[in-house]
């Protein structure tokens, strides 16, 4: 017949070997979840910039043109300019981020608006296009996130001719 269990600490096997094999595995794994912690969070410091693993900040590569952002409108009605204009300002290293209409197609002479206040950004643009700066107006605007408006005017053939377009 079967005994009724006395006491269930007998059955229970108690082999130290054991319970350090436990511990050890613990403690490795922790070792090793805490090293993985680590790697991740310098990681994350890294890739937000807090942390500059790159010491090459000296080195900087030289004659680094300014990025000028610009949108053209087209204010002469004639199809098709604004795609030529933005690839004449391309070719020079100006980055077109929007083309449209403006508002009315009767404007007579090309001209550049100035989003930021800086004269000299506009000034650049306008020497290599050769544009006179008379045609220049700053209207500053901080809901756009650009630095240029150039507006096509009736005048555009001057700039084509003179681009070799």
């Amino acid at each position: 017949m079967l005994k009724e269990k006395e006491n269930p600490e007998e059955y229970i096997s108690k082999n130290p070997d054991s319970e350090k094999n436990t511990n050890l595995f613990f403690i490795i794994a922790s070792i090793m979840l805490s090293i993985f912690a680590v790697f991740l969070l310098y990681s994350l410091l890294d890739k937000a910039g807090i942390i500059n693993s790159n010491n090459d900040e000296t080195a900087k590569p030289q004659n680094v043109q300014q990025l000028i952002q610009v949108e053209v409108l087209n204010g002469c009605g004639v199809t098709g300019v604004g795609d030529g204009f933005t690839d004449i300002l391309r070719a020079k290293g100006i980055d077109v981020v929007k083309t449209g209409n403006f508002r009315s197609f009767d404007i007579e002479n090309t001209f550049i608006i100035d989003r930021l206040g800086k004269i000299e950004t506009a000034d650049r643009v306008a020497d290599s296009l050769n544009l006179d700066k008379r045609f220049i107006i700053t209207e500053k605007n901080k809901s756009y996130f650009l630095d240029l408006t150039i507006v096509i005017g009736k005048d555009y053939k001057n700039y084509f001719q003179k681009n070799g377009s």
